[in-house]
């Protein structure tokens, strides 16, 4: 070669000639050249570095520069061909093989989203150079960027390639002779053959791992498809938590790489994965050759079982012992087990690990020039991930950066990061104290959790009948029932309630008793009061319900008596079981309700058999645990729970003396009793509607015009058709929806019609409501905060407490849940909390301090898989052709919708696939339409298109 290159020479115009030697590719590289496939319209396996000079570059120069390194290093001159499910590797000759060098296309925006697309733009794997490079000008000088592809390239060639092509450029930009050491070839790096001790070692060390368990419980739950696109987030770990990870190394005895492992994997686990856990570790395998350039990495699996019962110091070490073993058996890729390994396969669903941990050491930068002008590097973003996060620790800088997917949105990321760091402050603070009291929770997480907890309500009455009474006795005249042409005013009530409990005294009622009631709605709210002056725990009746119905509640609750209402008649001639009686039936007083009438003067409050602080724990009412099975399971409600609750929404919805109350729900139900509360306990008025407004919004407006009601909570089980209209006919009215069954229409048309919008969520075992926010867009309606005395939590199923962002079971605690009962299970105690219950619905915190309750899990369907199955034809010759392939590589029981991968297949197999379609109807597939189209009748229809 000569010293001084000819500055004439031009690059070829078409693709280089394919060199005489072909050579086999490693499993490396077919992983890397499956993963394309995937995402064929980006550059996923492409990695870049750009240099910016305070001058102008040469292009003529910079062009002759990078003949000179491409002839050098061999394995830049690497191309490879892609021709069905397979690839062929070759080395182009070095008087063959040229670096263009383009223009770098500025968009006028950022100058990192420039790089990102120059380097982001895919390589054909036609033969064609695996290497690019582009210059442009800008106001602080000349930019070079350079793409190459991962087959031929890893970061640490990075620094490689900037050694020798500087030099060179120097030499050439001033006419100097190029150096000796410039210009001496570089055969490629071959890699020694897998030994068989490192295979070994690896197999033992993986054996029995199940990759199902990696799942976060943050973020988008991973699907099918791979998700690529990535993202990072980068913190600076403050002096403290260096401090702190300085503590754990001496405390451990474990290098600083196994400390910050050890917190990584605790973090993990925290969070879901796990707790048998593999991180991948890229290692470095050039050993003596550390001038080559090329992809000479391994990603070693470092397995690692976290305990969250345990301290930080075992863990530590056993990730310090697991790290060195890695290290000891690198230069064996476990890529070479690929497919060997039971349960682990190369397909996106059975990777061996979706974690990676990349430990850098203090590696200093020296200055950097070309041609004597001052150079700087400048950072590539990469918009892939080819794992679901990638932590990569710099010590010597005191920085993270975490590399994701973008499964995971940004404020997940960052939020990771600061656990990590409070991590390490609080293993230091204790390393023997168990991680699970603390791992996964940073400082913010913990105010933002308790401030939304901060849900104390002060001053409230000990019970909704102490509420009334107080409205009662100082505006009797007010109305607080109306009930179709009847108007009944607190008055009334209240002397009508006092009736009541006289008659039950008088009937041996005693408190505690259940005493059942069957009336109308205004006579159940006299009903409801009178029972609870006499302390009994009222047990409300719909009249219309079917007799076997009220009868088996009405012996399973042990009624004492039945208050029924004119024209109510008790079910007779039902079947009980052996040994149980029907309880009597006790008319309610009279009264008639016909206002404007104020009642009797009345002064005082009426005996209270408990006490105010006793009688808030007392029972109060006994309801149906739910609308679907009324019959099976009851609720007993404390009279705390009931007037906490009904304090809550008359803040939040704005119910005041004289606010009307619509009533849609039926007689006997919890969403009537809460409808009687919220109105009566703050001087507001009651109004029930007629039995056509349950299911015709034209009625309901009537009954709401008629009567100036403003406010409306939609009780469980109407019809969605139903709350849609509110919105064309009740505009500006008051609406609270359990957010489950409001539909998007729905949302939409109480939005459009300027109604205030509230969606709440309630579990059996509490008032009917738990948690509730106000509506402003479609999106939020399983959003909310906990109601007054009610603390939410969300669980891990080992029943740790989860920050903000992460999946859990939602549980509460407070007022507002149910009391044990001797015929229902008790609630079980929390070490923190006490008390509490599991609804067994998915929520996580958010940000604000709201809570995202989620959809209750439907059956798994397999939507890419279910348009075209059902109409295939059991005589289909194609699908019958491609069942014949899927049984063929599968080697099992195969029909037409057989899942490719939940059947065993993976990404090798699936490459297979595709030539072997490709052979039988001459249609070339990508491997990502074995993902979308995983069964023979799906593939089918895909090939028909």
């Amino acid at each position: 070669m000569n010293d001084q290159p000819d500055l004439s020479a031009r690059a070829p115009e078409s693709a280089p000639r394919m060199g005489d030697a072909h050579t086999a590719t490693t499993n490396k590289e077919k992983a890397l050249w499956l993963l394309e496939q995937l995402v064929p319209d980006t550059g996923v396996n492409n990695l870049g570095l750009a240099l910016q000079v305070s001058g102008r570059l040469r292009p003529d120069v910079l062009g002759a520069a990078l003949a000179v390194v491409a002839g050098r290093f061999e394995v830049l001159r690497t191309v490879f061909r892609a021709s069905g499910a397979e690839l062929v590797k070759e080395t182009v000759p070095a008087g063959e093989f040229a670096v263009p060098v383009e223009p770098l296309e500025l968009s006028g925006g950022p100058l990192a989203e420039d790089l990102t697309a120059f380097v982001d733009r895919p390589f054909p794997l036609d033969g064609r150079p695996l290497i690019r490079v582009a210059t442009a000008t800008t106001a602080d000088g000349d930019v070079l960027c350079v793409a190459v592809h991962h087959l031929v390239f890893d970061m640490v060639s990075v620094g490689v390639l900037l050694q020798a092509l500087v030099p060179v450029y120097d030499a050439v930009a001033a006419g100097r002779p190029l150096p000796e050491q410039a210009v001496a070839p570089v055969p490629a790096l071959a890699e020694p053959a897998p030994r068989p001790a490192d295979l070994d070692h690896w197999r033992r060390t993986l054996d029995g791992f199940d990759p199902t368990g990696l799942d976060l419980w943050c973020g988008t739950p991973r699907g099918r498809q791979p998700v690529l696109a990535g993202e990072s987030a980068v913190r600076t770990i403050g002096p403290r938590a260096q401090q702190a990870a300085v503590e754990l190394q001496r405390a451990a005895r474990a290098p600083m790489g196994a400390v910050m492992l050890a917190a990584y994997a605790a973090l993990l686990a925290a969070h879901g994965a796990g707790p048998d856990l593999v991180i991948g570790s890229p290692v470095d395998v050039r050993g003596a050759d550390s001038g080559a350039i090329g992809y000479h990495v391994n990603v070693v699996p470092i397995r690692i079982r976290v305990d969250l019962a345990e301290g930080f110091r075992p863990l530590a070490r056993q990730a310090r012992d697991a790290f060195l073993g890695a290290m000891a058996h690198a230069h064996t890729s476990v890529d070479e087990l690929a497919g060997e390994l039971p349960g682990i396969g190369t397909s996106w669903q059975t990777q061996l690990f979706r974690h990676l941990f990349n430990f850098l050491p203090d590696a200093p930068v020296g200055e950097l020039r070309v041609d004597g002008m001052p150079a700087r590097l400048l950072t590539v973003e990469n918009p892939h991930s080819k794992f679901d996060l990638e932590l990569v620790g710099s010590p010597a800088r005191a920085e993270l950066m975490l590399r994701h997917s973008r499964t995971l949105a940004p404020a997940d990321a960052a939020a990771l990061l600061a656990r990590y760091e409070a991590l390490l402050v609080t293993a230091a603070e204790d390393p023997d104290r168990p991680l699970g009291e603390t791992a996964g929770w940073s400082e913010r997480d913990r105010e933002t959790v308790d401030r939304a907890n901060d849900t104390a309500l002060n001053g409230q009455p000990a019970s909704v009948e102490a509420a009334f009474t107080s409205w009662a006795r100082s505006r009797p005249a007010d109305v607080a029932v109306l009930d179709g042409d009847r108007s009944i005013t607190y008055g009334e009530l209240d002397a009508a309630a006092d009736a009541v409990r006289e008659r039950l005294a008088d009937a041996g009622v005693r408190p505690a008793e259940v005493v059942a009631v069957a009336a109308a709605p205004g006579e159940t709210a006299a009903a409801l009061l009178g029972c609870w002056r006499a302390g009994a725990v009222c047990l409300p009746l719909d009249p219309c319900e079917e007799p076997f119905l009220q009868a088996r509640r009405l012996t399973q609750a042990a009624a004492k008596t039945v208050l029924t209402g004119a024209g109510v008649r008790m079910p007779a001639g039902v079947d009980l079981p052996a040994g149980a009686d029907m309880p009597p039936a006790l008319p309610l007083p009279a009264f008639s309700g016909t206002g404007p009438g104020t009642g009797p003067e009345r002064s005082g409050a009426p005996v209270d058999p408990y006490g105010d602080e006793a009688r808030r724990d007392a029972p109060a009412c006994r309801l149906p645990a739910g609308e679907e099975d009324e019959a099976q399971s009851a609720v007993v409600l404390s009279h705390a729970a009931i007037a906490d609750t009904a304090a809550h929404f008359a803040r939040e919805l704005g119910v005041r003396p004289g606010t009307g109350v619509l009533s849609l729900a039926r007689p006997g139900t919890l969403a009537a009793l809460f409808d009687a509360a919220l109105a009566l306990s703050v001087g507001g008025r009651l109004v029930p509607v007629p039995q056509e407004a349950r299911t015709d919004a034209a009625a309901l407006r009537a009954a709401a015009e008629r009567h100036g009601a403003d406010v409306l909570a939609v009780p469980p089980g109407t019809a969605p058709q139903v709350v849609e209209e509110l919105g064309s006919q009740l505009s500006g009215l008051t609406v609270l929806v359990a957010g489950d069954e409001l539909s998007a229409p729905a949302a939409k048309a109480l939005l459009a019609a300027d109604c205030r919008l509230y969606c709440g969520y309630g579990a059996p075992q509490t008032t009917g409501w738990a948690l509730v926010g106000r509506v402003t867009t479609p999106e939020e309606t399983r959003r909310g905060r906990p109601i007054g005395n009610t603390r939410a939590f969300v669980a891990a199923p080992d029943g740790r407490e989860l920050p903000v962002g992460v999946r859990g079971e939602l549980c509460l605690v407070g007022t507002g849940t149910a009391l044990d009962t001797p015929d229902g299970p008790a609630l079980p105690d929390h070490p923190g909390y006490g008390r509490h219950h599991r609804t067994g619905r998915l929520a996580e915190w958010q940000p604000d301090g709201t809570l995202v309750w989620h959809p209750r899990e439907q059956p798994a369907t397999d939507t890419a898989a279910g348009p075209a199955a059902p109409g295939a034809a059991a005589d289909d010759t194609l699908v019958s052709e491609f069942v014949a392939i899927w049984q063929q590589l599968l080697s099992c029981e195969v029909t037409a919708q057989t899942h490719f991968f939940d059947a065993g297949g993976h990404s090798l197999l699936a490459a297979v696939l595709t030539q072997q379609v490709e052979d039988v109807t001459g249609i070339a597939l990508q491997l990502r339409d074995v993902f979308e189209h995983p069964t023979p009748a799906a593939l089918a229809a895909r090939v028909r298109r």
